[in-house]
């Protein structure tokens, strides 16, 4: 419990930002209750002021209004490792692995310089590498702005010749403020992630060798070109950049192309553990949520991802919740706006696996 002159030193930081009614302790936390309905943004600035002191408020609404509660900030340091730089090569190292053993079938298909083996394969690490990185960069980024504390990205190392890495996580340490910085850290990455995407699917198409239906039908028995669905943004550049009947086979850095659009729809689905957890959590409640998360491991068994669905459901025994200190401000309505935009880009990008297009 604060002493007598750390209550006053509290009552007059929250009273730079808000009308104080009311000072008490309830159930053990020094507790304000305040005149503003409205309180987005004087929260956000107060947060940032006690956090410099060592504390942090949290809001909360009842029948007589808003109060704040403030609490003791516990501080936790990062410990400086090397770990985030070695899971880096060793995912580099992983991923060139299997971009090599995809540029050995079908060398003799691709236009130069896409049929040497090395370069392929090194453009394909890029590719993936860019993809992935600049996911968690947009993460970071957001982060930043939003005043939370995260680690470096931890980039996870695959297995060559069937998944170059199973993706990157970023710690967070410190609090999320509100629904809106919920909102944004959720999105900041498939957002960023999509955008690369889009490029390296872009120099995908252009990097294609076309050929005749009967000519793909003739590789694909022949085990010489992969195949694998393809998500409706492919179905749009072939409208853009398609040649007639002619169908694309692409050099190996088309699979990041395709990986790239598989990762975002699938951390754009509402599930916890995913980003999309946070984007959909800041505005539908707990048991919303918990709905979505279910209904949406549902359609991950329909469109044929089982191993995933099976996995997600597994983790969801026990689901946590994604808490944010302002629980009275609701999301902004540019940002309800921006759901729209997402459901989009959901659906734009997802794959269903019965669905195939042809890929070198």
């Amino acid at each position: 419990m604060e002493q007598p002159h750390e209550v006053e030193a509290l009552k007059e930081v929250v009273s730079r930002h808000f009308t104080v009614t009311d000072v008490y302790y309830e159930g053990g936390s020094l507790t304000f209750r305040v005149a503003e309905a409205e309180i987005k943004e004087g929260f956000k600035s107060l947060y940032r002021e006690l956090s410099r002191t060592g504390y942090v408020p949290i809001s909360e609404q009842d029948e007589l209004g808003v109060k704040l509660r403030v609490y003791r900030l516990q501080g936790m340091g990062w410990r400086r490792t090397a770990t985030p730089l070695v899971l880096l090569l060793i995912t580099i190292a992983t991923t060139f692995a299997d971009g090599y053993l995809r540029s050995l079938g079908g060398s003799d298909l691709l236009r130069p310089p896409f049929n040497d083996p090395l370069f392929s394969a090194a453009v394909y690490a890029a590719a993936v590498m860019a993809i992935v990185g600049i996911h968690e960069l947009g993460h970071k980024v957001s982060a930043r702005i939003d005043g939370i504390d995260t680690s470096l990205p931890y980039f996870i190392p695959g297995i060559p010749g069937t998944l170059p890495t199973f993706g990157a996580v970023i710690f967070q340490r410190g609090p999320i403020v509100n629904r809106d910085d919920l909102f944004d850290l959720g999105i900041s990455g498939p957002v960023a992630g999509f955008a690369v995407a889009l490029f390296v699917t872009y120099l995908s198409y252009a990097s294609a060798t076309w050929v005749p239906p009967e000519e793909v039908a003739r590789l694909v028995q022949e085990g010489r070109v992969a195949v694998l669905g393809a998500p409706l943004v492919f179905h749009l550049f072939d409208l853009l950049m398609g040649r007639g009947n002619l169908v694309p086979i692409f050099p190996p850095f088309g699979f990041a192309a395709w990986l790239g659009m598989v990762v975002t729809s699938l951390n754009l689905l509402p599930i916890w553990q995913l980003d999309g957890g946070r984007v959909f959590r800041s505005f539908l409640s707990r048991r919303g949520h918990l709905i979505a998360s279910y209904a949406s491991v549902g359609i991950l068994l329909l469109t044929g991802y089982f191993f995933f669905a099976i996995l997600l459901l597994l983790l969801m025994r026990n689901p946590v919740d994604i808490p944010v200190l302002d629980n009275v401000s609701p999301l902004s309505r540019g940002r309800k706006l921006a759901l729209i935009g997402a459901l989009g880009m959901l659906l734009v990008t997802f794959v269903v696996m019965w669905f195939p297009i042809p890929l070198g």
